[in-house]
């Protein structure tokens, strides 16, 4: 996939988290000390130092979230050095959507752009410098949800977390700047559909449990396959196919909890395999994925519930309560599968239902 222009991710994520109109003030303050205690709690405890005495600060920070998966942007108004040492329970990707900052991670020191964001890794030492104008759009991910992720991928438990190459050039990860900007689409609509139901019941009132943890996972797979880091060599190691019995164990499983949110770890765990060798087993006598078995599951009853739907159904609520959080996507491959869009589908099914209320006198 090619990269974008220089600049040219960073501006798209900055549009689209602007047009998120249910982002959750967390804080709006010029008192240094308050800055420093609510990024905190919501990070972890840190010295915060203006560069500049005389300078005064507008400290700001707001959350948009969905369920494992969350997003805060965060700028201070003025140059700022951030000391918070190791993050050792999380990792940070932060993007630069305005300024610029000089990140100093395990003793690499870069600098920090709209052109280059950083992913901090739980154990190097870490201190920023903020500049003034810097505000970044940042993305929290649990260490030990990226341990088991890895993990369950290869079989085994390993004695270190990965650790990434602090640098990540956003322009050359379209992968993940599509993922992202997915996961702002997908926080918005569910902060909305929250806001609705507090005035009215609906249909789109209810969360997408499948697509926030597809979205949650589809991160940390995007990023241990894009970005360096010392896991690599483990990652990529050959495994052994399973046999054809564990490709049908773990078929009846996906069958019977795909309107479940399925997680690598539960796939592993029902067929007694890693999912490096599930993977494996499921190229080499189905020729796809399990993930991608999953997707056509997935597809199918998307597909009957389109075709059963009744007035106040909308193709969107009907792709994300399946898992489908990247719409045109849904809408390509729905017309791939069956020879119409998801819109035609469900213009089919209201005419069915008008038929039969006419017929019925109703």
């Amino acid at each position: 996939m090619e990269s974008r222009r220089e600049g040219e991710a960073a501006r798209l994520l900055d549009a689209a988290w602007a047009s998120a109109r249910h982002r959750q003030p967390l804080l709006a303050s010029s008192d240094r000390e308050q800055a420093q205690h609510v990024v905190g709690r919501v990070f972890r405890p840190h010295r915060l130092e203006p560069a500049l005495a005389a300078t005064p600060m507008a400290a700001r920070m707001n959350h948009l979230g969905a369920g494992l998966l969350g997003l805060i942007d965060l700028e201070y108004g003025r140059a700022v050095d951030i000391l918070p040492g190791p993050l050792e329970g999380f990792y940070l990707l932060q993007i630069p959507l305005t300024g610029s900052a000089q990140i100093d991670a395990g003793g690499e020191r870069f600098e920090s752009d709209v052109t280059c964001a950083s992913l901090l890794s739980p154990a190097p030492d870490l201190r920023m410098h903020w500049r003034a104008g810097n505000h970044q759009l940042i993305v929290r991910v649990e260490a030990p949800a990226m341990q088991r992720f890895v993990d369950c991928w290869c079989g085994e438990e390993a004695v270190l977390l990965p650790s990434f190459a602090p640098q990540l050039p956003l322009d050359r990860h379209p992968a993940l700047v599509d993922l992202l900007l997915s996961l702002i689409a997908v926080t918005e609509r569910q902060s909305a559909a929250r806001s609705d139901a507090d005035a009215r019941s609906a249909p789109g009132a209810e969360l997408w449990p499948l697509s926030t943890v597809q979205l949650h996972y589809r991160l940390m797979a995007t990023l241990l396959a894009s970005q360096p880091h010392d896991a690599s060599v483990r990652l990529a190691a050959r495994g052994l196919p399973v046999a054809p019995r564990c490709v049908r164990q773990a078929e009846d499983y996906l069958e019977a909890h795909c309107a479940e949110p399925i997680t690598p770890e539960a796939l592993a765990a029902a067929t007694g395999v890693s999912v490096r060798s599930l993977f494996l087993g499921f190229q080499r006598f189905r020729g796809v994925s399990p993930m991608r078995w999953l997707r056509e599951l997935r597809m199918h009853r998307a597909r009957q519930e389109l075709l059963a739907a009744g007035p106040g159904v909308h193709v969107t609520d009907v792709a994300l309560r399946w898992g489908f959080y990247h719409l045109g996507r849904f809408a390509q491959e729905y017309r791939e599968a069956y020879g119409e869009s998801p819109a035609q589908s469900l213009a089919a099914a209201r005419g069915h239902t008008e038929a039969w209320a006419t017929a019925d006198g109703l």
